[in-house]
């Protein structure tokens, strides 16, 4: 099989190789650069009676994927133009052990020191129960506001 290769002919084979072209490629370059017509299964037995092994491509590192963008930070307060109070913060919690025969629950504590336990029950109804104190209709939206934000990262 390789006395259809010369010297000249096979280092040519090396360095294609070397540059990890495949035997389909190989096999192209002998019959445009050398003149030499085999075929695949020759060019495969070829390599293999000279020990040539085609060199692995290099893998490309993939790129490192982007940053992940910073989540926009909540607005500032605003008051309102009608009463000049400024919207209320409350502090939100999940429960680590879920009330039976709901899919979310938890605590919600204003700074006035109204305190709420929420639940969610497994068709989507929100139950809220007043632990301490009244929730004025500011502390109300806050709270709806605060769930929402809740449940969207969810």
């Amino acid at each position: 099989m390789s006395s259809k290769v010369n010297a000249e002919q096979l280092e040519a084979v090396r360095l294609w190789a070397s540059q990890g072209i495949d035997l389909n490629g190989i096999q192209k370059n002998l019959v445009t650069e050398c003149g030499v017509h085999l075929t695949y299964m020759e060019v495969r037995f070829l390599l293999l009676d000279h020990n040539i092994e085609i060199a692995r491509p290099q893998e490309v590192p993939a790129p490192a994927p982007a940053p992940a963008p910073e989540p926009a930070p909540a607005p500032a307060p605003v008051a309102d133009p009608m009463t000049g109070a400024t919207p209320v913060k409350p502090t939100m919690s999940i429960d680590d052990i879920q009330i039976p025969g709901t899919i979310l629950s938890g605590k919600c504590e204003f700074p006035s020191g109204t305190k709420v336990a929420w639940q969610i029950d497994q068709m989507g109804q929100l139950n809220c129960s007043q632990l301490s104190g009244t929730m004025t209709p500011e502390e109300q939206q806050a709270f709806v506001f605060e769930l929402r934000q809740i449940l969207s990262k969810m």
